[in-house]
C-alpha cells in the first residue's frame, strides 16, 4: 500500500505490527523462546540460551542486515533461511559456542508461523479495542435515539416505520457478536508452531513434546496437540473473522452513506477541516469514511478467497499455498483495522437530522401506514378483503395525489368500524413500531450483562 493512501485505508498501529521491521522482531522473539524452552528441558546449555537472548535484547533487529536479507529471500524461498544465518552470525560474533544452538531442531516455517501468530495476537488486541469502542458508540446511539421515528426501507424503497435507535441497536448487536467470535477463537488460533522438518521433531529425539510445551509457555501461546504446518484452518479462521468484521462495517457504511444522500439527508458524517469536499463542487460534503470502508469491503473478499484456496496443501509442507498467506493476511488485518477506526470516528461524531427523518416519513403521504390500516381492518372484514380495500385506496391516493388518510376516511366499510379520530391514531407512525423497544431493551441489557 502506498503511504499516500495509508491514512485512508489503514490504521497506524496495525500497519506497524505487520511492517517488515516488526516481523523481524517477532522472528527474533520466536528464536529466543525456542532456545529458552530447549534450555529449560535440557536440550541445549542454559548458557547458550542466555547468550542468544542477550544478543536479541542488546541488538534486536539491528543484528539483521535488512537489504541483504531482502535480496537473499528471493533465492532462499522465504526470509527465515537468510534470517537464521544472519542471526546466528550475530550470536557467533559474541559467543561461537552459543551460535551453534541457534534455531536448534526447528524449520523455517516454525519461526515464520510462530512470528505470524505473535503478530496476530498483538493486532487482535487492537481490533478488539476498536470493536469495544464501536460497540459502545452504537449503544449510545441506540439509547439516545430509541424513540426517534424514521422510515424503514426494503429494496431501497420506503417500507414501514422504525426508529433510528433500532437501526443502531442492530449495529451494536453486530459488534457484540464480533467480540464474542473473537474471544471464542483465541484459544484455538493463538497457537505456537514447532514441528521441525516434517512435523515429527525427530531432531529432538524423545524431548520434542516437552520442548513444544515449554516453547508455547515461553510465548504465552496455546500448545498444539500436533504440528499444523499444512493444516491452515487457524489462519483461515483468523482471516474469516476479520472479513466478517469488514463486511459488517461495510453494511453500516452503506446504510449511513445512503442516509447522507441529498434528497434524504437524515445523517451526516462528522465534519472536519478538509474532510469530504470536492475538487470542483464547493457545496459537496462527501461520505469519505464510508468510501474507504466500502472499498475495503470490496477488496477483502478477494483476499479471503486466496486464504481459503491456501488450505489445500501438499503432505507435510506446502509449495506455494503457505506463501500466499504472507501477502493476504497482513492486508486483511490492515483493512479491517482501518474500517474499524473510521467506523468508530463516524459513530462517535455522527450528525443526526431528526427533522429530516420526520419529513421523510411524510414523503408518501401516508402510504407507509397502509399495512397498519389493513391490519386494523382485517379483524372486521377479513384480511383478504381488507387488503383489497386498502390497496384500492392506495391507488386512488397516488392517482389523485392525496393523503391516504383522506381517502381511507371516505371508504364506507371503514366508516362502519372507525371514526376519524381512531383512524388518526392508526396513521401515527410512532404507534406502529411493533416490538422495537423490546429489542432495544434486550440489546442494552445484554451490554450491561443482564439476562434477556
Amino acid at each position: 500500500m502506498s503511504h499516500l493512501y495509508a491514512s485512508l485505508f489503514y490504521q497506524a498501529d496495525v500497519t506497524e505490527i505487520f511492517s517488515d521491521q516488526a516481523l523481524l522482531g517477532y522472528m527474533i522473539q520466536a528464536e529466543v523462546a525456542l532456545a529458552q524452552a530447549q534450555a529449560q528441558v535440557g536440550v541445549i546449555p542454559i548458557s547458550a540460551a542466555a547468550m542468544i537472548a542477550d544478543v536479541a535484547n542488546n541488538q534486536g533487529i539491528q543484528a539483521i542486515d535488512f537489504n541483504n536479507l531482502a535480496k537473499a529471500a528471493g533465492l532462499a524461498g522465504n526470509i527465515a533461511i537468510p534470517f537464521v544465518k544472519q542471526f546466528t552470525a550475530a550470536v557467533q560474533a559474541v559467543d561461537e559456542d552459543a551460535a551453534s544452538y541457534v534455531h536448534w531442531g526447528a524449520t523455517s516455517q516454525d519461526i515464520l508461523d510462530t512470528a505470524c501468530i505473535l503478530q496476530v495476537r498483538d493486532a487482535l488486541t487492537i481490533i478488539e479495542f476498536q470493536l469495544q469502542k464501536a460497540y459502545q458508540a452504537s449503544l449510545d446511539l441506540a439509547e439516545k435515539y430509541r424513540t426517534q421515528v424514521m422510515i424503514g426501507r426494503t429494496w431501497l424503497q420506503q417500507g414501514l416505520p422504525i426508529t433510528f435507535g433500532h437501526k443502531t441497536a442492530r449495529w451494536a448487536d453486530t459488534f457484540k457478536r464480533d467480540l464474542e467470535r473473537l474471544e471464542q477463537m483465541k484459544t484455538r488460533v493463538l497457537t505456537a508452531q514447532l514441528g521441525g522438518a516434517v512435523g515429527s521433531l525427530a531432531s529432538l529425539l524423545d524431548q520434542g513434546s516437552q520442548v513444544v510445551e515449554a516453547y508455547g509457555t515461553q510465548l504465552n501461546l496455546s500448545v498444539p496437540s500436533c504440528t499444523w504446518h499444512t493444516e491452515r484452518d487457524r489462519i483461515v479462521e483468523i482471516a474469516s473473522f476479520l472479513s466478517i468484521v469488514v463486511g459488517n462495517t461495510g453494511k453500516m457504511a452503506r446504510d449511513w452513506s445512503l442516509m447522507m444522500q441529498t434528497e434524504i439527508a437524515e445523517v451526516c458524517e462528522p465534519t472536519a477541516k478538509g474532510r469530504g469536499g470536492s475538487s470542483t463542487m464547493p457545496h459537496k460534503r462527501n461520505p469519505v469514511a464510508a468510501a474507504s470502508i466500502l472499498a475495503a469491503a470490496n477488496r477483502v473478499p478477494t483476499l479471503m478467497s486466496s486464504i481459503y484456496q491456501s488450505m489445500v496443501q501438499e503432505h507435510e509442507r506446502s509449495l506455494g499455498s503457505w506463501h500466499a498467506e504472507w501477502l493476504a493476511l497482513p492486508e486483511i488485518f490492515n483493512l479491517c483495522a482501518g474500517t474499524l477506526q473510521r467506523t468508530v470516528e463516524v459513530l462517535k461524531g455522527l450528525e443526526v437530522n431528526t427533522q429530516n427523518m420526520q419529513r421523510n416519513i411524510e414523503t408518501t403521504q401516508g402510504l407507509i401506514m397502509a399495512e397498519a390500516v389493513m391490519m386494523a381492518l382485517a379483524p372486521k372484514v377479513g384480511r383478504l378483503n381488507a387488503h383489497h380495500l386498502v390497496e384500492q385506496a392506495c391507488r386512488k391516493a397516488v392517482a389523485e395525489q392525496r393523503h391516504l388518510y383522506a381517502v381511507v376516511c371516505e371508504i364506507e366499510q371503514v366508516q362502519q368500524y372507525f371514526n376519524r379520530e381512531q383512524l388518526q391514531q392508526i396513521f401515527k407512525p410512532e404507534l406502529y413500531l411493533g416490538n422495537i423497544q423490546d429489542q432495544i431493551d434486550a440489546v442494552l441489557k445484554e451490554a450491561k450483562g443482564e439476562v434477556k
